[in-house]
């Protein structure tokens, strides 16, 4: 028996280390269709400077550094980018929610 929960014990912390994600993020990406969703990893995978520009929070040193994280398996991994937190997703979403407008020239 002892064996057996030792053996639980060390399962349940490898899959808890492997877990990056917070749950609060893995809900906020929810909130997309699977459409958006896709589209939104598509971007943050192969899209062009400008495109990747055009989301909310996302400058030079962003884009730099979006780009060198690729390929990204979910949207959520963006999170793990230096730069993109909580805020800045939520403003991913959003932004994806929206349709993907582009920004205003200023």
């Amino acid at each position: 028996m002892k064996t057996l929960f030792a053996i639980f014990l060390l399962l349940g912390t490898t899959l808890l280390a492997n877990d990056k994600i917070p749950v609060r993020i893995q809900a906020i990406a929810q909130m997309l269709t699977a459409t958006q969703r896709m589209k939104l990893l598509d971007l943050l995978n192969k899209g062009r400077d400008d495109s990747l520009r055009s989301m909310p929070g996302v400058g030079k040193t962003r884009l730099e550094a979006i780009k060198k994280a690729r390929p990204f398996n979910d949207i959520t991994e963006v999170t793990q980018v230096p730069g993109v937190g909580e805020e800045t997703f939520i403003d991913l979403v959003k932004h994806a929610k929206a349709g993907f407008p582009k920004k205003v020239a200023e």
